[in-house]
């Protein structure tokens, strides 16, 4: 294979063209030869020779396309945050249901569509004027809910622990009143509100409730799989499920924004320029992961070592299957 900017005896990033390539001592040799008829680790491997095999291997493949970050990490790093047209609709509700003080707003999708992505984003691009509350895991009580708020918006004071519920609900509305007079919307983010239990939500509910004559004090966004609009639909939370005003559904990345996001995701990551993924393979990626953008990163991250193990920067169709096919064997697609 001919490497782009390659010094004669040398690979693209300056190192013996033999480390990069299939020949003996490269790794890759290795990493085929340590494997067994299905990709499995065979018994016979001493303790940490694997280990040792792999991790010369994805040091190799880091340097072979020579990035900078991972480009196709399923941590929701906001940094790689990809603008499709349904995310752009997320972050238009997200602002209009804050900005409007509607009290609260609800984004879900299914999994693996960027909800928590998109919380990120929406973080990381808040201004002066939000106090940003992020509420990971929101399986609490009431009490406890109101105690987290409390502490994220102030210095922690430990006397909290002894106030009752009541006399948190105070105090949280007497903070709410100094962010208003300083200009300042708290707004509440919860994620995996499918978590969610009747008395959770109806804790927030009370929450909601802090608000003057002309404003709501508190803005509470929900981000949760459809599981969380089906709770809303039982009886008992009708009330609160009247109360959300704003309400956004991701979907998917539609064919067309495949290969933007491949390319932004390389771009982002700073990727060899080389590395190509045709429209072929594109279409494929979307085929099999049906626009999800966690599985289209995780499809991309197998179709790129499959390529990588054949000394190629062009992704072609068959690495994208040899990707799914080893996603298949561990049960992920």
């Amino acid at each position: 294979m001919k490497l782009a900017y390659k010094r004669e005896g040398e690979s693209a990033v300056g190192r013996p063209a033999s480390y990069l390539t299939g020949m003996p001592g490269s790794g890759r040799e290795a990493f085929r030869e340590s494997l067994g008829p299905r990709g499995e680790v065979p018994s016979r491997s001493q303790p940490g020779e694997h280990a040792l095999v792999r991790v010369g291997l994805l040091e190799a493949y880091k340097q072979f396309f020579d990035f900078e970050q991972a480009p196709f990490s399923v941590c929701p790093n906001p940094k790689f945050f990809y603008s499709s047209r349904s995310h752009a609709e997320g972050l238009d509700h997200l602002r209009y249901g804050i900005y409007e003080g509607l009290g609260f707003t609800m984004i879900t999708g299914e999994p693996g569509t960027g909800k928590t992505m998109l919380l990120r984003y929406f973080i990381g691009q808040a201004g002066e004027d939000l106090k940003i509350v992020h509420i990971q895991d929101p399986r609490m009580s009431p009490k406890e809910l109101l105690r987290a708020v409390l502490e994220s918006i102030e210095v922690p004071r430990s006397p909290q622990a002894d106030l009752t519920e009541r006399e948190l609900a105070e105090e949280l509305q007497e903070l709410l009143l100094l962010a208003q007079r300083q200009t300042k919307k708290v707004v509440v983010l919860l994620d995996e509100a499918q978590g969610l239990n009747f008395e959770a939500l109806e804790g927030l509910r009370l929450i909601s409730n802090l608000e003057t004559d002309s404003e709501k004090l508190i803005h509470i966004v929900l981000f949760g799989q459809t599981e969380l609009e089906e709770r809303l639909r039982e009886r008992r939370l009708r009330q609160f499920d009247q109360r959300i005003l704003v309400r956004c559904r991701l979907r998917p990345l539609e064919s067309e924004e495949i290969r933007p996001h491949i390319e932004h995701q390389l771009l982002v990551g700073r990727v060899d320029p080389g590395t190509e993924f045709p429209l072929e393979s594109t279409a494929k990626i979307y085929e099999i992961s049906a626009g999800l953008p966690r599985m289209v990163n995780v499809l991309c991250e197998r179709a790129m070592m499959s390529a990588f193990l054949q000394d190629t920067r062009k992704i072609r169709v068959q690495h994208v299957v040899e990707g799914w096919e080893s996603l298949n064997r561990i049960g992920i697609l």
